[in-house]
């Protein structure tokens, strides 16, 4: 059997990953999903439901034989310019290369994926996360999600205190401010990308790390709006209110998640708020400062199915 963590070779949870794996005499490769077609060889039979993979290296992997997958990061196919045609007319080899892919990725099969596609499109899918979450009684703040700039000034004038963030993710979150709304550029703004409008919590930051059955808590002090700009954020592993527990781990089920770190707000009076579920978290920052080895706990995860690290 052998282990396989998707992502790439300059990431250092990836190697994190890998080099766990390693040291408990597992076969474990690294996968970069840009290395195919150009570089890597990927053949599936429908008839046999069964297929394999050929890395740069030269290893060969039968698709049934892979245990679990570790998905780090995915990076598309071949390379930018394909990425980039993806959605037009000639963009048929990514759509093609893509298709491939995505048919392993959904199998299924005895592969033990550590998170698996459809976590991956709940992530990227921020207000279909949020409406899940939300229709399991959990609570989220207040949000608006759109270009409409009235329906904005209106939800901006109906709270206190609000920040902003993009919908697909990938940049911090910021304070929204009449500054921001300045009719012609924010309408120009607007034209080119919706955003996420919400109701800023009054509180602190609680992180919740969830390893199969295993939930683990952390509270983040900072200052800043968003915690991850802040170097000198204070970080401390607290009890998880039995609430929050089952909350995690009811969104894990809701969201296809065998891990995840999700990130709430515990407002002034100790109630607390979703704001998001990360299907590949960083973890060796929390790792290095709590001693506590959350890389060990995801290999028992992929290898047993369970965390049987202390």
């Amino acid at each position: 059997m052998a282990y396989l963590v998707l992502g790439q070779a300059k990431d250092s949870h990836a190697r994190r990953i890998l080099e766990v794996l390693n040291a408990r005499g597992e076969n474990a490769y690294l996968m970069q999903s840009n290395d195919f077609p150009s570089a890597m060889t990927f053949g599936f039979s429908p008839n046999l439901g069964d297929g394999e993979l050929s890395l740069p290296g030269g290893d060969k992997l039968i698709l049934s034989e892979i245990k679990a997958v570790f998905w780090r990061g995915f990076s598309g196919v071949t390379d930018e310019d394909t990425r980039a045609n993806y959605m037009k007319p000639d963009g048929i080899a990514a759509k093609d290369s893509m298709a491939c892919l995505r048919t392993w990725f959904l199998l299924g099969g005895s592969t033990r994926w550590v998170n698996g596609w459809q976590a991956f499109q709940h992530h990227q899918e921020k207000p279909l996360q949020l409406k899940k979450v939300r229709d399991l009684g959990v609570n989220i703040p207040k949000t608006y999600i759109g270009n409409d700039g009235d329906a904005i000034r209106a939800f901006y004038g109906e709270l206190a205190h609000s920040i902003f963030k993009p919908v697909f993710g990938g940049a911090h979150t910021e304070l929204l401010t009449p500054a921001h709304m300045v009719p012609e550029r924010f309408e120009q703004a607007l034209s080119k990308s919706p955003i996420t409008v919400q109701e800023l919590i009054k509180g602190t930051n609680i992180r919740t790390y969830v390893i199969g059955k295993k939930v683990l808590s952390v509270e983040l002090e900072s200052e800043m709006t968003d915690f991850r700009e802040d170097n000198d954020v204070k970080l401390s592993v607290i009890p998880t209110p039995k609430e929050i527990s089952q909350q995690s781990l009811a969104i894990c089920d809701a969201l296809y998640l065998k891990w995840t770190a999700i990130d709430w707000r515990r407002d002034e009076q100790g109630k607390y708020y979703f704001l998001e579920a990360n299907p590949s978290p960083m973890f060796i920052g929390f790792e290095n400062r709590s001693g506590i080895a959350l890389s060990e706990w995801i290999v028992d995860l992929m290898i047993h199915g369970e965390v049987r690290q202390p």
